[in-house]
């Protein structure tokens, strides 16, 4: 039988927990492997450290991060009232490829990053025919979070209802899905979470199988999971491994 959901940010009440689903951690990292904003591929945080190499603007792939940030500059002009906006000031290719860099790329698809977060900036391109990319999108400013087989992890956070004791093996929370669902319950969907210890803390992250086809947008809920811990939590610190920053710190939101 599906658990309680919870949308109002309430703890759940207790009978919700007698038929929360139960699950067993597996061993991850300390820091995501990959990570991504939900734009394009998932990559590896190191790319956004040290020096980029520069850009070959003969790459059909650039030249597709070339049109976007045209467009860019294009919606950044001033709306005109019954007129299209003005057209920004001319820019050599040097100067539209300043600060970019390859983040990922794929046979069909790639990734390119201006900034770094909370500020990334990420355009994603594809292959439309052998040698022409088109640009997808661009994403700005969004959380950069874990990504196992392709999925993001989704946000956690204890139940407010629960005591923890150092001698406790086991956590409730209320696990939030990332991507869009209709309001689909997640407790068949929840695949197996990753669990990281070391002497001060307890890095957790959860996954869920997103839906596919069309998916229309609602509410988001919050479902009561219990995550069966190898060790008692000790003095530890539970945190919600889901979202990466540039500093290599995790964050809840």
């Amino acid at each position: 039988m599906p658990g309680t959901r919870n949308q109002d940010g309430d703890p759940p009440p207790p009978e919700a927990w007698d038929q929360a689903p139960a699950l067993v951690p597996v061993a991850g990292p300390a820091e995501p492997v990959l990570i991504s904003d939900g734009g394009g591929l998932p990559f590896a945080p190191r790319r956004l450290s040290g020096d980029a190499a520069p850009l070959d603007p003969e790459d059909p792939a650039v030249a597709a991060l070339s049109v976007q940030v045209d467009r860019g500059r294009q919606q950044a002009e001033p709306a005109r009232l019954f007129r299209p906006r003005a057209k920004p000031a001319p820019m050599s290719v040097a100067e539209k490829l300043a600060g970019w860099r390859e983040l990922a790329r794929g046979d069909d698809a790639a990734l390119f990053g201006r900034g770094l977060p909370p500020q990334l900036l990420t355009v994603a391109v594809r292959r439309v025919r052998r040698d022409r990319w088109e640009p997808v999108g661009a994403s700005n400013s969004r959380p950069l979070r874990a990504v196992r087989d392709g999925v993001r992890a989704s946000s956690w956070r204890l139940d407010p209802g629960s005591v923890i004791s150092s001698e406790q093996r086991e956590l409730r929370i209320l696990v939030t899905e990332v991507t869009m669902a209709s309001g689909s319950p997640v407790e068949q969907r929840l695949l197996e979470p990753e669990l990281y210890l070391d002497d001060e803390r307890l890095v957790l992250r959860v996954f869920i199988r997103p839906l596919e086809g069309y998916v229309g947008r609602t509410a988001r809920h919050e479902t009561p999971v219990i995550v069966r811990l190898p060790e008692a939590i000790g003095t530890r610190q539970p945190v919600d491994g889901a979202v990466w920053s540039a500093a290599g710190q995790r964050t809840s939101s």
